[in-house]
Formats: C-alpha cells, structure tokens, sequence
C-alpha cells in the first residue's frame, strides 16, 4: 500500500509506502494511479483540499534582473527585428552626411522602448535602462 501525508496547510510532505516506511495515522492511502502521478509531476504543487488530494499551479515568479537583461540584449541586437541594426545605421549615414538618418535614429529609439516594455524589469529590480 502507498500513503501520503500533508503539512497543516495542505501542502504534501511526504510519499510512504507500507514496509519501507512507517506509516502515521494521519496518512492518506493512494492507488497506483495517483502515486504515479505524485511522485512524476512536479509542474504543480500536491495538497489536500477538502479530502482530496490535488495538483495547484506553481505560483508564477517574477525572471530575475539577470534575465530581463540577456533577453533585452538579445532582443536589441537581433538582425531583421532589433533595434541595434536602426543605431548602426543612423550612425553610419550621420558619419557619411547622408539625409534621413534622424528619421532611421527615431525608428531606433522607438524599437529600443518596445524591447524595454517587452521585457520589463521585475518589480524588486533597481531602475535600469
């Protein structure tokens, strides 16, 4: 036989089975189906809610600074959708007097926003550009 057992706020504990493990009174007995899933999935967190034992949803986190920052990187520095390509060539075509670069530099500046909204800072983060 195979058992579960649940802290006080319903969360699991542990996974028993009968003559491996001793079994406390409050234990909950599970069929093979449900052991195969408790000790399989880890995408959720198991509980005992109302009698029932229960997979929740992971609470959703927050991407580290470290993160957001190599996606904004990649982000920028992409060929055909980042904004570096527009810098680069503002740059260039100022460099080389040539007329439009303001317009490809503020199509630059507009992408770089887009990335930073794309991919916003957590919420703990310092203010970064």
């Amino acid at each position: 036989m195979k058992y579960a057992t649940f802290n006080t706020d319903g969360t699991l504990t542990a996974r028993l089975i009968e003559g491996i493990h001793a079994i406390p009174k409050n234990a909950v007995k599970v069929d093979e189906k449900l052991w195969q899933r408790l000790i399989s999935e880890d995408d959720g967190i198991w509980a005992l809610v109302d009698g029932a034992i229960i997979k929740q949803p992971l609470p959703e986190t927050a991407p580290s600074i470290e993160v957001v920052e190599r996606q904004r990187l990649a982000a920028y520095a992409d060929v055909e959708t980042g904004s570096d390509r527009f810098f680069s060539e503002a740059a260039r075509m100022q460099a080389m007097n040539e007329p439009g670069w303001e317009a490809v530099r503020e199509k630059a500046i507009v992408r770089f926003r887009e990335i930073q909204e794309q991919f916003p800072w957590p919420d703990d983060a310092p203010a970064k550009s």
